[in-house]
């Protein structure tokens, strides 16, 4: 990991509609394999009424099943701008935790994914390390490499916050679901548009024929992966494992559910397909609902894709820092009752 953390002027607040481009520096995700793996996706059926049902009807499954959440979308604004303002966020107790990154599907392949949120939390004095999952990899192998990362945790007594992203995400609070012996010692969750209910796009590459072909021949030889791990997010596979292995609904869990649609996305194709055949709010990757973990405190923003929580951004293209959102989904996991500790 870079030791030295660029620090950005902070940049005005998005209007409310979102399409304020925020001056972020330097990377896109459409590098090399990812930039054909997203070419690929471009197959998708038409949003058509005779593209057969896909997943009509499968958005937010579980909520008639599940604990709603809580939505504290005004309390995350409040907290974000006092972070892009520089004040002091985090509590006290925050230097205590071990904070465990977990990477979505494809995160070894992209160049500065999860560093900007890395650097932040190392700023501010906490102690990181990053989850060794294979990125390409079957979600319950990737389990079994969480498990392991807490349990070197509390072989050093120490307490843990997972931050997952997408995927990584879902991986993070599958853990807790399997090894319910891990749960005491992890202090709090924060899930960045984690597919909780599943991926719409992973589902409609996994159940249209003619993109199960491309994607079983492609992913592996693209990034070595295992196309199953795709399948791991569709809405059947979640449906089997969330009623199977119900989310425990006493780990503070703070969940980030976003959608965007502008034409300065960099992931608007996706959106643009889900939103034409679907009508629904999704960030690219994920529906919005499908990131709102049941029994969480939930965070709803309409102005982000799914690189932006993850990825410094391009100029002109994207409207906030991953940094500055980290920070402020870790100041909530951790606040208490009354509030944020004022210092």
């Amino acid at each position: 990991m870079p030791q030295k953390e660029r620090v950005p002027p902070s940049p005005a607040p998005p209007p409310s509609d979102g399409e304020r481009p925020a001056p972020n520096t330097l990377r896109t995700p459409a590098t090399g394999a990812v930039a054909r793996m997203l070419r690929s996706l471009r197959g998708l059926p038409e949003a058509r009424s005779d593209s057969g049902p896909g997943s009509t009807g499968l958005a937010g499954w579980f909520k008639a099943e599940t604990a709603p959440p809580t939505d504290i979308t005004a309390r995350f604004r409040e907290v974000h701008q006092r972070v892009r303002e520089d004040e002091p966020v985090l509590p006290d107790e925050a230097k205590r935790h071990l904070y465990l990154l977990v990477k979505g599907m494809l995160g070894d392949e992209v160049p500065g994914y999860l560093e900007d949120n890395q650097r932040r939390l190392e700023k501010r004095g906490l102690e990181t390390r990053e989850v060794a999952v294979d990125t390409e990899g079957r979600l319950l192998d990737n389990v079994e490499v969480v498990r392991d990362a807490l349990l070197d945790a509390i072989h050093f007594r120490r307490t843990v916050v997972l931050v997952g992203h997408s995927k990584g995400g879902v991986e993070a609070m599958s853990t807790l679901a399997l090894h319910p012996e891990l749960r005491r010692h992890v202090r709090a969750v924060v899930a960045l548009q984690a597919p909780f209910g599943g991926s719409v796009i992973a589902n409609d590459l996994v159940t249209t024929p003619a993109l199960r072909r491309l994607l079983d021949v492609t992913f592996p030889s693209l990034f070595q992966g295992d196309a199953a791990s795709v399948e791991d997010l569709s809405y059947a596979r979640r449906m089997a494992f969330v009623r199977q292995h119900p989310y425990p609904a006493d780990i503070p869990t703070v969940a980030l559910a976003t959608s965007r649609l502008s034409r300065r996305s960099l992931m608007r194709p996706l959106c643009a397909y889900v939103h034409e055949r679907y009508g629904w709010a999704c960030d690219g990757m994920v529906n919005a609902v499908d990131a709102e973990v049941p029994g969480s405190r939930v965070v709803r923003l309409n102005d982000m894709d799914h690189a932006e929580a993850a990825l410094t951004g391009v100029p002109g293209f994207s409207n906030y820092y991953p940094s500055d959102i980290t920070e402020t989904m870790v100041a909530l996991a951790l606040e208490t009752p009354g509030g944020l500790q004022q210092r």
